[in-house]
């Protein structure tokens, strides 16, 4: 009989790669859960509704009785959750929400699960935000958990749950430590996303002899392991074949600063400019003097984790996972697939 999957978040970015992934891959029945919104966001996964093995169901991480009926109805084969409240900021803002999403949810997701289809192989989409304050680095399966916001509180409360259905019940349930992964779905509340996008506006004005809009960031000293969300999704799959269920980290084994992603994103663009000043003055300027970007002190963190760096041996030893995109084609196509967005609104 044809698998059936359930995959959460497929309005978002990690979702939707997950659903392209397994209609490429697989022969599998893909049931994406979205929760009921007065207007629908559905870009990310738009070229795929027409596809017979592809459709939508209601599903909320609020409702535990959505949640229930969506694993009773289809019974699937996987369940793959990447629906989360998951800006790290936000979550500041939100934190009651971020945790009732975040970590409660997955009791209600496990529960049903180890009730209706036991048999039933669970991912959870894990984070880097996880180790929060640094013990040594790279960071590897073996690192302490110790988050430094409430999202990475709420990240490993879920980790500790899913660990405890597995053990105690023996389900085949996993959840990766996913360092950061980046793409043209991102949302553009993060911090690369939000650069690609605004320097792409930023090119366009300049282009047009238009006002330049400037670009605000705050600390651009933190420090990032960025990977092409695409790549990411091989990993996960990898995870949920294995014989017996384990978690790995899924990274680039690379770090690189937000000024680097902001300089080099610049570079791509062709844009030339000169920095100036130091700290929270430092700011970057075009030929004729316009700010181009800057920093306001608004939009640093409450508690920052300065270096995230994973360590991906093990899963590349292990599973055989790699990747296909380095940081400069990311920032290469985020860019040129922002510019011709913007370009498609201005015409």
């Amino acid at each position: 009989m044809v698998q059936k999957v359930i995959i959460t978040g497929v309005t978002g970015q990690d979702g939707s790669h997950m659903v392209d992934y397994l209609l490429k891959n697989t022969d599998m029945i893909i049931f994406g859960g979205v929760r009921r919104l007065s207007v629908k966001n559905h870009c990310n996964i738009e070229h795929n509704l027409s596809n017979d093995r592809f459709s939508l169901i209601p599903f909320d991480l609020s409702d535990p009785h959505s949640i229930r009926n969506a694993i009773d109805n289809i019974k699937p084969d996987y369940f793959i959750n990447f629906a989360a409240q998951s800006f790290v900021s936000a979550s500041w803002d939100h934190p009651i929400q971020t945790w009732d999403c975040d970590s409660t949810a997955i009791i209600h997701i496990l529960e049903s699960i180890r009730s209706i289809v036991p048999k039933c192989k669970f991912y959870n989409a894990g984070s880097s935000e996880e180790f929060g304050e640094i013990v040594y680095s790279p960071q590897n399966e073996s690192h302490p958990l110790n988050p430094q916001s409430p999202y990475g509180a709420a990240k490993v409360g879920a980790r500790q749950i899913v660990r405890v259905y597995r053990e105690s019940f023996g389900l085949f349930a996993v959840q990766g430590w996913l360092f950061n992964h980046e793409g043209t779905r991102r949302g553009k509340e993060f911090v690369t996303r939000k650069i690609s996008s605004s320097i792409a506006q930023i090119k366009l004005s300049i282009e047009n002899g238009k006002q330049i809009k400037p670009l605000l960031l705050g600390n651009l000293n933190a420090e990032r392991d960025w990977t092409d969300a695409e790549d990411f999704m091989h990993g996960v799959w990898l995870m949920l074949q294995q014989e017996k269920p384990k978690n790995y980290v899924l990274a680039s084994g690379k770090t690189y600063t937000i000024r680097f992603f902001l300089e080099e994103c610049f570079k791509v663009a062709g844009i030339e400019y000169t920095k100036r000043g130091k700290g929270i003055t430092e700011a970057y300027y075009d030929n004729h003097g316009n700010l181009l970007a800057g920093i306001s002190p608004k939009l640093f963190r409450p508690a920052e984790v300065q270096h995230l760096l994973g360590d991906p041996k093990k899963v590349e030893k292990e599973l055989g996972w790699e990747r296909k995109c380095d940081i400069y084609g990311l920032i290469s196509k985020m860019y040129h697939n922002d510019y011709k967005l913007e370009s498609e609104k201005k015409a």
